[in-house]
């Protein structure tokens, strides 16, 4: 028994033993058989050496049918235009709406308030407006204005500029009040009053134009660009409409920037070298024209006269006696002035003394008295002896000063704000009418605070007041005439001098010319009157765009009832209808003559020199601070269009 037990380990050892073998045998199995210990990895997997010249022929075949295959660009550009436009137009539209954060100039109104409901304002009729073309040699900038780069300190160069301002005027007083009284008044709930939206921030001054069609209808309106000048061209652009107040609210602190409103409201003009055509808003310009005018007809009138009484007095001299003694002249009855006798000034009875006395040749010519100029924003008196003092009439920079305001000026005190836009693309020769509103901000334009009859209102983001009514129609001098002065009937060569308006001055030039060739050309400038006037450029354009088709015989009838004889050239453009001009002065209409006599009368004047831009900075862009040569009348050389008869 005991050996039985002590030989337990020697009864199972076989057994243990052949468990270990097969342990090993299962193990090199798997490594060595089964698992392949050559194998390598490839393209990502293990791959037997059996096996790996197949994968590689099935990568390299799948490689081929790619190389057979086209190329595919997964690339392709796809036009990015409109999703430019529309970061240029609204460059802050990702802004994140749903995060609070200050806005500059005013707190945050309370959350909430969705039942609001505001009353907006009507902005009232602007009253009746005003235009004035001036005929400019303007200092052109030569550069696109931005806001670093701005007119003053831009390259520029001399050009002839037709520059048309219409001026009207608002009640800034009564505007600024009913804003109050909408948003901020006491009719409006204490938990609903907003001062930021009580404010009144101007937007926009839109400027429109027609012209007449041939049938004698007019064209549609059409928008007037800002002027070159203009370096805000890119701030001043704003959506009809729009859905974000935190916009509307951003850009109204922007406008309400002094620079921004005055472009806006009283935008600048260019600086003009020809000192005879000085820069007025339209109300003072006309009535400056209106002086002029009056004192031109008084001047005439002045001259008529005294050639009269000079005749009077030639009559009514003394007549020598045959032994060489004068015969005095009688005395008028009742103790008056001697006929062809002058009287002074003071009006009364003239001395009884009528001895003869050596007699004085005046001047007929009256010597223009210059007005006296004034400070600023002054009022003053004259006292006289025969009465209490008088206030004197204000000169044109005093009357400027009243109407244009500062960066300090309140504009919500003035009962009358007025506002101008300018025109610099009018065309010489065409004639234009305008029309003009002013438009303030919607200061809660995207919100849903409207009643329902100005639910239109609610995304629009300018309140425009209506278009004033039109003004009168506007012609533009013409600069550039013809006349057919002569003609060789020989060969019908036509003389032809043509008249060019250049930087302040007229310069014409006579072509000979026959059927088929264009009238006028382009000329050097050397010799001409702007050399004498010191202006120095190289040529002169002088070409019409017209060509002479014929000269003819044609026939009226006189003033006596007699059938005239005369030519009369034909010319046209090409591709249009033919017209007629007659040759010869002397069968010129009345039109013509007095076109022609005009600028005969300006060529026969000094020449107009032009003033160098540091002398024209600054009286163009506000009132005037330093002494400006005294405003000359100006010449009848820029006279209307003339455009010939049809045929």
């Amino acid at each position: 028994m005991g050996r039985t037990k002590s030989n337990l380990i020697e009864l199972f050892i076989d057994k243990a033993v052949l468990a270990v073998a097969a342990i090993i045998a299962l193990f090199i199995l798997l490594v060595f058989v089964i698992g392949s210990p050559n194998a390598v990895e490839y393209a990502g997997k293990k791959v037997s050496p059996g096996k790996i010249n197949e994968s590689i022929y099935n990568e390299a075949s799948k490689l081929q049918e790619k190389l057979k295959q086209g190329p595919q660009d997964t690339n392709s550009y796809r036009p990015k235009t409109s999703l430019y436009l529309s970061m240029i137009e609204n460059s802050i539209k990702d802004v994140n709406t749903n995060i609070n954060f200050p806005l500059p100039g005013y707190s945050a109104g309370p959350a909430g308030a969705s039942d609001r409901k505001y009353q907006l304002p009507i902005i009232e009729q602007i009253g009746k407006p005003s235009a004035a073309v001036v005929t400019m040699a303007a200092f052109v900038p030569t550069e696109e204005l931005s806001d670093t780069l701005t007119y003053e300190n831009a390259e520029t160069k001399l050009a002839d500029i037709d520059f048309v301002t219409v001026e009207s005027g608002i009640n800034a007083k009564q505007l600024y009040e009913s804003f109050k009284t909408a948003f901020a008044g006491r009719n409006v709930r204490s938990d609903w009053r907003e001062e930021q939206y009580a404010k009144v921030v101007f937007a926009k001054v839109d400027l429109q134009r027609r012209t007449p069609q041939e049938d004698g209808s007019w064209s549609q309106w059409e928008g007037v660009p800002r002027t070159k000048i203009c370096p805000f061209k890119k701030t001043l652009q704003l959506p009809a409409q729009t859905n974000d107040n935190d916009y509307v609210q951003i850009a109204m602190e922007q406008f309400a920037k002094p620079e921004i409103r005055k472009e806006i409201l009283q935008p600048p003009v260019y600086d003009n070298a020809i000192p005879a055509q000085k820069w007025l808003c339209p109300s003072l310009y006309n009535e400056r024209q209106k002086r002029l005018d009056k004192e031109q007809a008084e001047l005439k009138k002045q001259q008529l006269e005294a050639e009269k009484a000079k005749k009077l007095q030639e009559k009514a001299a003394p007549k020598r006696t045959p032994a060489g003694r004068q015969t005095p002249t009688p005395t008028p009855p009742g103790g008056g002035p001697t006929p062809g006798v002058e009287v002074g000034e003071g009006k009364g009875t003239p001395p009884t003394d009528t001895t003869p006395r050596p007699q004085t040749r005046q001047s007929t010519r009256p010597t223009p008295v210059q007005p006296r100029q004034l400070p600023p924003r002054t009022k003053p008196t004259t006292t006289t002896p025969a009465g209490p003092e008088k206030p004197q009439a204000l000169t044109e920079e005093q009357q400027f000063n009243e109407i244009f305001f500062s960066d300090k000026t309140k504009l919500g005190d003035l009962e009358k704000l007025v506002f101008w836009a300018n025109d610099d693309t009018a065309k010489p020769g065409e004639k234009y009418q305008y029309r003009i509103r002013i438009g303030v901000f919607n200061p809660i334009a995207g919100k849903p605070w409207f009643s329902e009859e100005q639910k239109d209102l609610q995304d629009q983001t300018v309140l425009f007041s209506n278009f004033s009514e039109p003004t009168e129609p506007i012609g533009i001098p013409n600069k550039l005439h013809f006349f057919a002065t002569d003609i060789k009937e020989t060969d019908k060569t036509v003389e032809v001098e043509v008249a060019r308006y250049t930087l302040g001055n007229w310069v014409s030039k006579k072509f000979s010319i026959k059927a088929g060739e264009e009238i006028g050309t382009v000329i050097d400038a050397a010799g001409t009157r702007l050399e004498k006037a010191g202006i120095n450029i190289d040529s002169i354009d002088m070409a019409t765009g017209y060509v002479m088709v014929d000269a003819r015989r044609a026939a009226s009838l006189t003033a006596t009832g007699k059938v005239g004889e005369f030519y009369e050239l034909l010319y046209c453009k090409p591709g249009q209808a033919i017209m007629t001009m007659p040759i010869k002065e002397r069968f010129w209409s009345d039109e013509i003559t007095k076109v022609y006599k005009e600028i005969q009368a300006a060529q026969a004047a000094e020449p107009v020199v032009l003033l160098p831009r540091n002398q024209t900075m600054g009286g163009t862009r506000g009132p005037e601070t330093r002494p400006r040569p005294a405003t000359p009348t100006p010449e009848s050389g820029t006279p209307g269009e003339f455009r010939g008869q049809p045929y």
